[in-house]
């Protein structure tokens, strides 16, 4: 059995490894990291340059330490249902595909940090661990695979990448908030059905997107997902861009959620720009699909250009969803989110299971692409319902207001 990461056999395997890691380390996130940016850019003193960086310091590292706690345990768990899953598949280098997803939950724990400066509206340190995890993955990877690690190497490789930034980050995150490594029971108990709403939400759309790389081997064998996956990771950049706008904007939708006005303008404002963006990026991709895929994989995966233009029609609809779906958590309004994405997860299955059949591997861009558009119609019905409401002042599971004011 070919397990040469370059073959496409071995990309299958790999990714199926990073699939199933992705979407099973969301278990050990479960809302905590979007419930804690949120409740953190509430309590946050603007353009703060020294302490107190919070209007409560110590809420905001009851708030912080409390959540690590927490996704400790959702670690073990995560973990936990990765063996179960791995030992469960027809894939080699069961060990080595493990340890890969001990890496996606590691990279949960730097994300969290990551949002935790988001709060602080310090991106450049978010930026400074991403750009850290990538360096020391790329330059301990090459030298793996250069030695002939291949799998082993690669997963050795990026568990160092994320213990590294990690530490980083938690070092400069003390500057800001002391974490204080206690669960408080009342405010927990009060609060908790905001991030597993959230939790729930995130997990049925990392399973969505990737619920295609559980459909096509047994459909089309596991070479197909290879060919697959291939224009996906070309495709996967491009969510950079919204990601990075609403790394920005998240805390601004979260502090002005109370005021219809300043939240309508707002979110009027980065529509546009993300439909403008995702209008260019669409057409870029489709422009340089071939040339890039020849140039990077080599004709061995010129299948996989139709499917990459294909992917490439989800841009628009992806970006807008980015936002919107940002703006039902800020607005305290997660279990429209958890319901919305469960209706995509339903959507999506469905649709590979017709098209994937019928169209190989392309009926899976075009499930994807359905998807999105569906998502799109249900969250744009319901932002504008609640902004036109006026009905957007936190009134769900949490106070109005800083709602870890209050903690002893």
């Amino acid at each position: 059995e070919d397990q040469h990461p370059h073959s496409a056999l071995g990309v299958g395997d790999f990714t199926f490894a990073l699939s199933i890691g992705l979407m099973l380390a969301q278990v050990a996130d479960f809302g905590l990291q979007l419930f804690v940016q949120r409740e953190l850019a509430r309590l946050a003193v603007p353009d703060a340059a020294a302490h107190p960086y919070f209007t409560d310091e110590q809420a905001a590292g009851r708030l912080v330490g409390g959540a690590l706690v927490i996704k400790g345990f959702l670690s073990l768990v995560a973990l936990a249902l990765m063996t179960v899953v791995l030992l469960a598949e027809p894939v080699g280098n069961k060990a080595a595909l493990f340890l890969l997803g001990v890496s996606a939950v590691l990279a949960t724990g730097l994300d969290y940090l990551s949002y935790c400066f988001r709060a602080l509206r310090r991106l450049r340190y978010e930026a400074m661990g991403l750009v850290l995890a990538r360096l020391v993955n790329l330059v301990t990877g090459l030298a793996f695979l250069l030695l002939g690690g291949g799998v082993w190497g690669l997963a050795v490789s990026a568990n160092l990448a994320m213990l590294v930034a990690i530490a980083f980050l938690y070092s400069r995150l003390e500057r800001y908030v002391r974490p204080l490594f206690s669960v408080h029971g009342q405010y927990w108990r009060r609060v908790l059905a905001q991030p597993t709403a959230i939790g729930i939400g995130v997990i049925f759309s990392i399973i969505s997107f990737r619920v295609d790389n559980l459909l096509i081997p047994p459909i089309s064998g596991r070479e197909a997902l290879g060919l697959y996956n291939v224009a996906y990771k070309l495709f996967e950049p491009s969510q950079i861009i919204p990601g990075v706008l609403l790394a920005a904007t998240f805390p601004l939708l979260s502090q002005v959620a109370h005021d219809a006005r300043s939240l309508r303008n707002l979110l009027a404002h980065n529509l546009g720009l993300l439909l403008g963006v995702g209008a260019l990026v669409t057409l870029a991709i489709i422009v340089f699909s071939t040339p890039v895929l020849t140039l990077l994989y080599g004709a061995t995966f010129a299948q996989s250009a139709p499917v990459l233009r294909v992917l490439a029609l989800a841009c628009v609809p992806m970006y807008l969803n980015y936002l919107l779906t940002h703006a039902l958590i800020a607005m305290d309004r997660p279990r429209l989110y958890a319901a919305f994405t469960l209706a995509g997860l339903v959507v999506n299955v469905a649709a590979n299971l017709v098209l994937i059949p019928a169209m190989g591997i392309a009926g899976a861009a075009w499930a994807t692409v359905g998807t999105e558009a569906v998502l799109l119609a249900l969250c744009l019905a319901a932002v504008a319902r609640q902004v036109r409401a006026g009905n957007i002042r936190a009134t769900g599971d949490v106070l109005p207001g800083p709602s870890v004011e209050g903690l002893p």
